[in-house]
C-alpha cells in the first residue's frame, strides 16, 4: 500500500469514527416524527445543493421510503471497513408518490443533494418480522387516482406489510382500512399537511386528500411469543 493511500485512510478514519445520530449532527435534514416497537418514522428534507455530514443509520429488518416530492440526484459516500475512505453511490432522481421497500442494513454515510429544487421523503424503519422479505428492492411508481372518488388500492402486499394508496374525495372522510386490527403508518401526500406522518390515526381524515397507508401485518421482532 502506497504512502499516499495510507495517509488518505488515516485522514478519513477520524471522520468515520465521529459519525453520529442523524437527528443530532444533521438535524436540519432528519426529523424524527415518532418511534415505537413497530417502527421509527422520520421526515427527511433537503434544500437545493445541501449536504449532510457523516452520520449513522441503524439496521432494521426492512425499511420503506415514501417520496413526498420530486427529488433530484443524491450522492452518498458510504463508509465501511472495506471502504474506510468512502465509496460513492449516486441515487437517481425520484418522483413524488414513488415508494421503495427494501432490506435494511446499518449504514454510515455523508450526503450531497445535487437537485435544484427542495425535496422531501418519509423513511419508515420497520421493526417487525420481515416475513416474505423480497430479495431485491421493491420499487413502486406513483399512482394517479381520481380525486373526485373515495378509493383504496393495494399496490403491494407480502407477509410483513400492505401498501395502500388512498384517495379521499372532497367533503368526505377517507376510506377506512379493511384490516383495522393491523396497526398502520399513514402519510399525507397532498393538501396543506402534505408530508405529515400519523401512527394508526383513530379518526379518518377529510378530503380532498391523497394518502399512503403502510399497514403492518407481522409482529415486532422483540414482542413476546
Amino acid at each position: 500500500m502506497s504512502i499516499a493511500v495510507r495517509v488518505a485512510i488515516a485522514l478519513s478514519l477520524p471522520v468515520v469514527l465521529m459519525a453520529q445520530d442523524p437527528y443530532v449532527v444533521a438535524g436540519d435534514h432528519y426529523h424524527l416524527v415518532f418511534e415505537n416497537q413497530w417502527v421509527r418514522a422520520s421526515r427527511v428534507t433537503y434544500g437545493p445543493h445541501q449536504s449532510a455530514v457523516v452520520h449513522d443509520h441503524p439496521g432494521t429488518p426492512t425499511a420503506v421510503y415514501i417520496y413526498v416530492t420530486d427529488g433530484g440526484e443524491m450522492r452518498l459516500r458510504h463508509f465501511s471497513e472495506d471502504h474506510p475512505g468512502g465509496m460513492l453511490i449516486d441515487r437517481k432522481p425520484v418522483q413524488a408518490g414513488a415508494i421503495r421497500f427494501a432490506k435494511s442494513a446499518p449504514e454510515r454515510h455523508s450526503v450531497d443533494y445535487l437537485g435544484d429544487r427542495p425535496m422531501e421523503y418519509v423513511t419508515l424503519e420497520l421493526r417487525t418480522e420481515a416475513l416474505d422479505r423480497p430479495e431485491n428492492d421493491v420499487r413502486l411508481p406513483p399512482v394517479a387516482m381520481d380525486p373526485s372518488k373515495a378509493a383504496a388500492q393495494v399496490q403491494f402486499e407480502n407477509g410483513q406489510i400492505r401498501i395502500v394508496r388512498v384517495a379521499c374525495a372532497s367533503g368526505q372522510r377517507c376510506p377506512q382500512s379493511e384490516h383495522p386490527a393491523d396497526p398502520a403508518v399513514v402519510v399525507a401526500m397532498s393538501g396543506p399537511h402534505r408530508g405529515e406522518v400519523d401512527w394508526s390515526p383513530q379518526r379518518p381524515a377529510d378530503g380532498p386528500l391523497e394518502q399512503v397507508r403502510i399497514e403492518l401485518k407481522s409482529k415486532p421482532v422483540n414482542s413476546a411469543r
